[in-house]
């Protein structure tokens, strides 16, 4: 059965953009590790991705941007690998520089994005209003949408840093109903967060479509899909393209 919907408003993380930080450690290790060196810092691959991984799964505040990663992050991992202050100042900032240009040459070259950008055209072609919502600042959700070309097709695009409020806040949803001027059912919220995306959703009267993410291949500290929620899913999809046959 299929679910009816005027609008359909999208998570980002792990839903319009699956994580790619693991991937980008590992494609450009000897990268990152030349930068190391160029600073007098002397560690292995292995070391530095260790305390890469270790200090993103340690550093979680309101906005931070764990995909496109932040400066605190860095330098909690150089701050691991025992690098001066006075280095680790400049260092942070070329590691963070490098990072963020290859997340972006990730973006525009992953074939899953054009993935998304066909099934949102031709959600589009079909009649539904789109938007987005995201626990994320607003420079890492724009640069996203720009980097996958799928900006123009939102007419709602907002963020935790944007409203001051993040999912589960009941705030999200009152905000996302007062835009599209709709009766909550005839809402959808797709996202891969059971307790953030589904449940806040449904507790608000919309309907609600689950992006399942494999626990067994993801999981981090503040995204554990092991955790279920209250309220069942409408519907579930294990790929974006999927949506065009969930919703009409």
């Amino acid at each position: 059965m299929k679910i009816q919907a005027k609008a359909i408003i999208f998570d980002q993380g792990n839903t319009l953009i699956i994580d790619p930080f693991s991937g980008i450690l590992e494609l450009h290790k000897h990268e990152f590790r030349g930068l190391c060196a160029k600073y007098g810092v002397e560690v292995s691959e292995k070391e530095l991705t260790d305390q890469w991984i270790k200090a993103n799964r340690e550093v979680d505040f309101p906005y931070l941007s764990h995909f496109m990663q932040e400066e605190p992050i860095v330098q909690r991992a150089l701050a691991g690998l025992k690098v001066a202050e006075e280095t680790a100042a400049q260092l942070g900032l070329e590691l963070l520089k490098e990072y963020r240009a290859c997340y972006q040459a990730f973006i525009r070259t992953d074939p899953r994005s054009a993935e998304v950008r066909e099934t949102l055209g031709e959600l589009k072609k079909r009649g539904k209003r789109l938007g987005v919502f995201s626990n994320d600042r607003v420079l890492g959700l724009g640069m996203a949408l720009n980097l996958m070309a799928i900006r123009p097709l939102f007419e709602y695009v907002e963020t935790s840093e944007s409203t001051g409020f993040e999912k589960p806040d009941p705030r999200v949803f009152e905000h996302i109903i007062a835009h599209f001027g709709l009766a909550p059912e005839e809402i959808v919220y797709v996202g891969d967060d059971q307790i953030r995306d589904i449940d806040a959703a449904k507790k608000h009267g919309l309907k609600a479509v689950w992006y399942k993410v494999d626990s067994r291949r993801y999981s981090e500290p503040w995204r554990d899909y092991e955790i279920r929620g209250q309220c069942r899913a409408d519907a579930g999809v294990n790929s974006f393209s999927e949506l065009l046959a969930v919703l009409e």
